[in-house]
């Protein structure tokens, strides 16, 4: 996520347990390490005083009576790490004199986060919307995130979005919703020359989606939603899909993900790729059109320790009546490293990247006793990463097709700062091909 000053909470958390290694020792990873194939007679959880067993079963691809190797043990550690719901996790083999017993010990991270926010709009005239993001995470031990959000200044809004994955173990089924109300301005640089003037846009919106996981890597979902949108009573072509100043909207979606990657967050191996269509209006008041996304992305090791990563996304809609406030967008939320301010809009985008990354510290975990201040709060794992990348991208009408000479880019490099489970700031210098430097502060991964 692109920001300029973004989650002063994180900013100051990470330099803070930054600053406790010089005074915290490492916990030495105690992950067993041998070529040996080992018999699993049976599995054992430590650790989990809130977590059900089945969250973190369901994560392994081994079962008792299966033979695992140290690379199979430290592959299902990351995958049970992916999950951010502990700040440290061991997978270790213990054996008896004749069985061998597996054993998860983890260390349940804090969670409940009251985090206060500030972002640009990401134009040029920095405009800011700032408010809380109040997340309960695990609240009932099955990894269900319960989050109220409150935003005020430039795009005021309010959501409530819940998730649960494990609604029901026996059938792998997960279920979510979410409850919008946003008061964004308007971000087409079409419909504002149209229209003359800035405007906003009123959006009311729910949604909901039912997804099943098929196994540890495949997950099907289909969705179903309804939004309320109030454009400028002073309508025009493009202003609304209705070509009334409200559209009421009804939608229906489904898509699949494969995801192969060892820790979801900061991937060394591993694939994952996503494909969602999404169907609006129905024809209801002449509201009929369509929304494809599609999302592949790649993670390698190259030569010890040097890793690469690399992705291709597209954003396609197609249809009668396309309305300006669905267009796909760059320069918002999907962006071009050297442009992140040069917003280019049409009915659909397309973005490359490729980065390396190399570890300055690869992970060190550690907690320190404070007073007044919970241990679960002052325990994390931590990596340091320097890296160099290159984005492409433009955005593109549904005639004409994609022209590659009128790509944008840009390149750089920039330092990453793991704070797992939590999140990741990245400090990053970019040079544009017209030769202008950018530079970027943002919390979260690039991809």
């Amino acid at each position: 996520m692109k920001i300029s000053a973004y989650n002063i909470y994180l900013t100051f958390k990470i330099l803070f347990l930054i600053s406790c290694l010089f005074y915290a020792q490492p916990i030495q990873d105690s992950l067993y390490i041998s070529s040996e194939l080992i018999v699993v007679d049976s599995i054992e959880i430590v650790g989990n005083e809130k977590t059900e067993n089945d969250i973190v079963f369901r994560e392994l691809t081994f079962s008792v009576g299966d033979t695992v190797n140290y690379s199979q043990l430290q592959f299902n550690r990351e995958r049970v790490f992916s999950l951010g719901l502990f700040s440290k996790v061991n997978i270790t083999p213990h054996k008896n004199e004749s069985t061998t017993i597996i054993k998860i010990e983890v260390s349940e991270t804090w969670y409940f986060y009251p985090i206060p926010f500030i972002r640009s709009d990401g134009s040029k005239d920095r405009n800011y919307t700032y408010g809380i993001n109040l997340t309960m995470k695990n609240f009932r031990g099955r990894n269900e995130d319960l989050k109220a959000i409150l935003g005020f200044g430039y795009d005021p809004f309010a959501a409530i979005i819940y998730d649960n994955p494990a609604i029901d173990f026996k059938n792998a089924l997960g279920f979510s919703f979410s409850f919008v109300l946003v008061n964004a301005n308007n971000k087409s640089g079409f419909a504002k020359r149209i229209y003359g003037s800035d405007y906003k846009n009123k959006y009311y919106s729910f949604g909901s989606t039912v997804y099943k996981r098929l196994n540890q890597f495949n997950l099907i979902f289909c969705q179903t939603g309804f939004d309320y949108i109030q454009t400028p009573e002073k309508t025009f072509s493009g202003s609304s899909a209705s070509g009334s100043s409200v559209d009421r909207t009804i939608s229906v979606g489904a898509g699949y993900i494969f995801d192969s990657r060892d820790l979801k967050q900061f991937a060394d191996n591993g694939l994952t790729t996503s494909i969602h269509f999404k169907h609006k209006g129905f024809g209801i008041k002449n509201i009929n059109y369509n929304i494809l996304k599609l999302d592949f992305r790649q993670y390698q090791k190259l030569l010890e320790p040097l890793n690469a990563k690399w992705r291709v996304a597209m954003r396609h809609t197609f249809g009668s009546s396309i309305p300006y406030y669905d267009y796909s967008y760059l320069g918002y939320d999907e962006y071009v490293r050297g442009h992140s301010q040069d917003i280019r809009e049409n009915k659909n985008y397309l973005i490359t990247s490729v980065e390396f990354s190399y570890p300055i510290l690869k992970e060190f975990d550690f907690k320190i006793k404070l007073p007044l201040i919970p241990e679960r709060l002052t325990s994390a794992r931590i990596g340091i990463f320097i890296t160099a990348f290159a984005d492409a991208g433009n955005s593109f009408g549904n005639k004409g097709g994609i022209k590659l000479n009128e790509f944008y880019s840009g390149y750089g490099f920039g330092i990453t700062f793991l704070i797992l489970p939590f999140n990741a700031i990245r400090f990053e210098v970019a040079v544009n091909d017209k030769r202008k430097t950018e530079y970027l502060i943002g919390t979260g991964f690039a991809f």
